[in-house]
């Protein structure tokens, strides 16, 4: 089973899951980080090379992991509202142990998984607007002259009005002029991410980088973006 870990109203990825489904046959399912985080009950070993991981929910009952066959990570946060009774000080003691364990549980998976936490984010790589401006020109995208000043308000971006979805160095995108799909397959792979939204805004001279998001809209994936990550599945490639 194809597991995609989203929010509950990450209605993108409830459509795209349907498509999935429905165009290429693939068996997936939507897991919300409430139903990791206040699971009855989880093992999860780690035995050398070897692993083993086991969760039973709720709403799924047991999933060990040798049933998952691929992950979609879209997970932006981990709920902690069970926490408010807990002191500030063992708030965070058990906050940071979360964030361990589900991190741990969804990288060892051997199956194929797009966009694997690491060790500060059970997203991935966490980074400021400036950092994220820095990276892209690096990457050779267009970038508009920003300023950034600890006595001044954060610049503001260009408003994005085109996106490109890149998954594992494939570019999907109506409207992204093609010239720029090399540079955003850059920066995704410096970043670390299988798959990244880039945004642009409107620049003098054409398209700028506006910003980036690990958790693309899918309602914007064209049949093309469907279609891979269908293969990449069905593949099993890690």
């Amino acid at each position: 089973m194809i597991v995609f870990l989203c929010s509950p109203d990450d209605i993108s990825a409830r459509w795209f899951v349907a498509s999935l489904r429905h165009d290429h046959g693939i068996a997936a399912q939507i897991i919300t980080p409430q139903e990791l985080v206040y699971a009855p009950d989880m093992e999860h070993r780690l035995d050398g090379i070897d692993t083993f991981s086991s969760v039973t929910l709720k709403s799924h009952g047991m999933l060990d992991s040798s049933s998952i066959t691929g992950v979609v990570n879209r997970l932006e946060f981990l709920p902690d509202a069970h926490l408010a009774r807990v002191s500030a000080t063992d708030r965070a003691y058990i906050q940071q142990e979360l964030l361990a364990i589900w991190s741990s549980w969804i990288s060892a998976l051997p199956c194929p998984v797009i966009n694997r936490p690491t060790a500060i984010s059970v997203t991935g790589p966490l980074f400021h607007p400036a950092i994220w401006h820095q990276h892209a020109a690096a990457a050779g995208l267009p970038t508009a002259p920003m300023l950034y000043d600890v006595d001044l308000p954060d610049p503001v971006p260009p408003v994005p009005v085109h996106s490109v979805i890149v998954c594992r160095d494939q570019c999907h995108s109506p409207t992204v002029p093609p010239d720029l799909f090399g540079a955003c397959c850059d920066l995704a792979r410096y970043v670390g991410f299988d798959m990244l939204e880039v945004m642009f805004g409107q620049g003098p001279e054409g398209a700028v980088f506006s910003l980036a998001s690990p958790v693309p809209d899918l309602s914007r994936a064209e049949p093309g973006l469907l279609a891979q990550v269908a293969q990449i599945f069905q593949e099993g490639a890690p």
